[in-house]
C-alpha cells in the first residue's frame, strides 16, 4: 500500500510522470483503481513545485 506521503516524496525526488511514479512507488500497478487519485496528487505537487520556483 502506497501512501500519499510516499507519492509526495517520490515527486519531490524527481518522479514527474505517472510512469516514473509507478516505477518508483509501485502505485497504480495492481488493479489501477487509484490511478486518478495518483494523477491528481502528481498534478497538485507539480503545481506546488512550480510555484516555489517562481517565488
Amino acid at each position: 500500500m502506497v501512501t500519499e506521503d510516499d507519492l509526495v516524496r517520490a515527486i519531490h525526488a524527481g518522479a514527474v510522470t505517472m510512469e516514473q511514479i509507478r516505477e518508483t512507488t509501485r502505485a497504480s500497478t495492481g488493479c489501477g483503481t487509484c490511478s486518478m487519485q495518483v494523477y491528481h496528487i502528481l498534478q497538485r505537487e507539480l503545481q506546488n513545485l512550480s510555484r516555489r520556483k517562481i517565488s
